[in-house]
């Protein structure tokens, strides 16, 4: 597969087994069809204002088989949610600031598993922060601070058992670190 852009994130459409999405340095969302003979993107967002400005790291399909969203962020600031039927505008964006004033400039991005609402997200300045797409508390909720280099991986804890372990998350950073973390 190939882009007319470096591709900075990548992954898996869920719910769409044949369907890839990746994140471009120039801030287009692009996808591939494996059932497609072509090595270029099928379908790819236009560059505009719009939409993202500044490299998307993170590419996430969150929902259900019938109701689903592509959800981006980029160190623009900004999280979009796409339908993977329409890449040429977001259905819905959010500029994630955090205390009305401080842009956040994400590098990652994770959903707690079954949750299509709340999330975490890892910074260029080492923060990390949780976040919601909806509701009274939607954008930046929270500030965690204990990175001294940009995160470069966040990843929610998934395990199902007899304990709960869904307000666990993990980061890694340049700082050469990794945290673990919990929402609670």
């Amino acid at each position: 597969m190939e882009a007319t852009s470096p591709v900075v994130s990548v992954g898996f459409a869920r719910f769409h087994p044949n369907l890839v999405v990746g994140g471009t340095y120039s801030g287009q969302i692009v996808l591939w069809d494996n059932r497609s003979h072509r090595r270029t993107p099928v379908q790819r967002t236009p560059l505009s204002a719009a939409a993202h400005t500044h490299p998307v790291y993170c590419v996430n399909v969150v929902g259900t088989q019938n109701a689903n969203n592509l959800i981006t962020v980029s160190t623009d600031g900004r999280m979009c949610s796409w339908s993977l039927d329409m890449l040429s505008q977001p259905q819905e964006t959010m500029e994630l600031v955090y205390n009305k004033s401080k842009p956040v400039a994400v590098t990652g991005m994770a959903f707690p598993t079954g949750d299509v609402n709340n999330y975490v997200v890892g910074s260029e300045e080492g923060t990390v922060y949780t976040a919601s797409r909806h509701g009274s508390k939607a954008g930046i909720c929270e500030m965690f601070e204990g990175h001294q280099g940009p995160v470069t991986g966040i990843s929610c804890h998934s395990a199902v058992g007899t304990v709960d372990f869904s307000h666990l998350f993990i980061t890694s950073s340049f700082d050469w670190t990794v945290k673990l973390w919990s929402t609670k």
